[in-house]
């Protein structure tokens, strides 16, 4: 097919459509079809979606994902896999584009990657020797255009060899193998990861609080400082990790609300290779029924308020104008203290050239 525009011009425009639109224009031509299904073309359209798709979160408590998906989806997505009630399949988080999902967790653990928008899919077998007892992460190596997921231990303990092993799956070679997990003497925190310039972040406490921080290229963890708390008897302190702005952030707050509410972000130290915690914002208390679920289109917080106890209601506080809006989702009566954002969904073409049952 002739085409009049620069092939510059023509690949802009085509960054800019709908994945739908660019599954059926691979149908014009021998050469639109190699090229829209190119590696090349996959990964700019990523890069493009990251950079300018910046609206569409999701926010999740944890449940089952039949529920999930009879409750939260206003347009239900129909499952090109099966799931019954008896696979206890829970809905773990969103990444570029992808829903990770784990199936029959209790018996034979599998990982499901589904991409909504090309209807592709994934199925990893999670290998036996690996314990039941592990929290899933998913990371993106931008190097290497690669994924990988990791199987980290709730809580290592000194007398279970199992536990002190995290399993590592990098997509591109259909692999599992073990790395150390040294960290013995912490336990493994609840909470939403943060997959972040090549690292997966995610909270953890004992002794004392900290972020545990994995290094995808590496295969490495390490521990990160958290920021000062305040003063406040540990208990009383809620963390939770987000990104804003494209950096690693912490917001800070107290159960009852009685304090100001702080967000921090790790910050690059000009001319070394250190980072430290930088306080970005201070938010004052606007309600002692307010749960803070994660940031909005990078300079919003998004908040849920409890009316009463039958009445829940989203809203968005503007980190820079101070401004509060009502933000409506379906089903927010449904809403509860176990929220969280969960990442943020754009459509992308991720598992186009690599998926199906492995």
């Amino acid at each position: 097919m002739a085409c009049s525009l620069p092939k510059d011009a023509m690949v802009q425009i085509l960054l800019r459509l709908p994945v739908k639109s660019l599954l059926r224009f691979r149908s014009v031509c021998k050469s639109w079809y190699n090229f829209l299904k190119s590696p090349h073309f996959i990964k700019l359209h990523l890069t493009h979606q990251i950079a300018y798709n910046r609206e569409n979160y999701g926010c999740f408590p944890d449940l089952s994902l039949l529920h999930l998906h009879q409750i939260y989806f206003s347009n239900p997505l129909p499952l090109p896999f099966a799931i019954e009630a008896k696979d206890y399949a829970n809905f773990e988080f969103y990444y570029n584009g992808l829903i990770c999902l784990m199936k029959d967790i209790y018996m034979s653990p599998e990982v499901i990657l589904w991409n909504p928008a090309t209807r592709k899919y994934r199925c990893i077998n999670v290998p036996s020797e690996c314990s039941r007892f592990t929290y899933l992460k998913l990371g993106y190596v931008q190097q290497s255009n690669d994924y990988k997921l990791l199987k980290v231990p709730f809580e290592p303990r000194s007398n279970d060899e199992a536990s002190k092993m995290a399993w590592v799956y990098t997509l591109s070679s259909g692999s599992w193998k073990t790395v150390p997990f040294t960290l013995l003497s912490l336990t493994v925190a609840w909470g939403p990861q943060i997959s972040l310039n090549g690292f997966v972040y995610w909270l953890a406490t004992s002794a004392v609080e900290c972020i545990i921080c994995f290094d995808l290229i590496k295969d490495e963890f390490k521990l990160v400082d958290i920021p000062d708390d305040r003063g406040i008897e540990r208990e009383h302190v809620q963390r939770r990790l987000m990104v804003l702005r494209g950096s690693l952030a912490m917001m800070v707050s107290v159960e009852d609300g009685s304090r100001d509410t702080e967000l921090w972000v790790l910050m690059n130290k000009s001319g070394v290779k250190q980072y430290s915690w930088t306080k970005k914002f201070i938010i004052e208390p606007f309600s002692k029924e307010a749960i803070p679920l994660g940031i909005w289109n990078d300079d919003k917080l998004l908040v849920v308020v409890l009316q009463t106890r039958a009445l829940k209601q989203v809203y968005t506080y503007d980190l820079v104008t101070k401004k509060i809006d009502y933000f409506h989702v379906p089903k927010e009566e449904e809403f509860d203290s176990f929220m969280s954002v969960r990442g943020r969904y754009f459509e992308s073409l991720e598992l186009e050239d690599r998926y199906g049952k492995y």
